[in-house]
């Protein structure tokens, strides 16, 4: 029973914060991959983790949104997609089979702050690379996060105390953990070739695999110091605001 108790039990721990917009001056760039493989921290690597060398195009003009610095716009307006992308997108929250919460959950990201950062081939191009970053809200003082199985990852848990054979919780998301998370997207021009619009999918080993993802600039160019923007996943709203233009090379990344 002690045993049980203990994998029920939470856990506590005080996560530290990053900020994309603090780190110092950086003169690399971000290369872009080939197809079949996912950028990850400045590298390319194909599903079973081996590395493949990039190709030449880099992305370095830059812009930046996020929820914190004031110098940006970057706003929330459909929780429950932006749980879907945090949870299947990026695999940051309710991974566990059963309950999820404190800085496990959801709505701690949701409620938390987020670095979106796009940048763009020196001569523009056709493609850019979406980089974004999530931390969950934190208290100054006391934090906690929980993870709890479901009915039958808690009976695979107790049968393997039991008999050293522990079964995998059949509800638990096993998709990739990724944040930042990395995203090459095609870009179109749209109304009357006024904006553009940034579409693909989600990490080929995330759970948003086959969803659609956009970053919709209705009135804008690379040229301009900010532009408006709608960040879309499966074509509905899930955030707004304004990127502005990056004063670090490679954004800080």
């Amino acid at each position: 029973m002690k045993h049980l108790l203990y994998v029920f039990g939470l856990l506590a721990v005080v996560a530290g914060l990053s900020s994309c917009q603090g780190n110092n001056n950086d003169d690399q760039a971000n290369a872009t991959c080939p197809v079949g493989t996912t950028y990850y921290n400045g590298a390319c690597y194909t599903g079973n983790g081996g590395y493949v060398q990039p190709s030449g195009t880099t992305y370095q003009n830059g812009f930046y949104a996020d929820t914190y610095s004031g110098t940006s716009q970057l706003q929330i307006v459909n929780g429950g997609k932006m749980q879907e992308f945090f949870q299947y997108g990026m695999g940051v929250c309710n991974r566990a089979g059963g309950a999820s919460g404190g800085y496990y959950g959801c709505d701690a990201y949701v409620g938390g702050s987020m670095d979106m950062i796009i940048q763009f081939p020196p001569s523009g191009g056709n493609s850019l690379l979406a980089t974004f970053v999530a931390q969950p809200r934190v208290n100054p003082y006391f934090n906690y996060g929980y993870q709890l199985p479901s009915g039958w990852g808690a009976l695979g848990i107790a049968l393997g105390m039991v008999t050293g054979v522990f079964l995998p919780d059949p509800k638990q998301y096993n998709g990739v953990y990724r944040n930042p998370l990395q995203l090459q997207l095609a870009v179109s021009l749209i109304n009357n070739s006024v904006g553009f619009s940034a579409n693909g999918y989600g990490d080929a080993w995330s759970g948003l695999n086959r969803t659609k993802i956009t970053i919709e600039v209705p009135q804008g160019k690379m040229q301009d110091n900010q532009l408006p923007f709608i960040f879309k996943v499966g074509d509905v709203p899930a955030a707004q605001g304004t990127f502005t233009r990056c004063q670090r090379m490679n954004c800080g990344l």
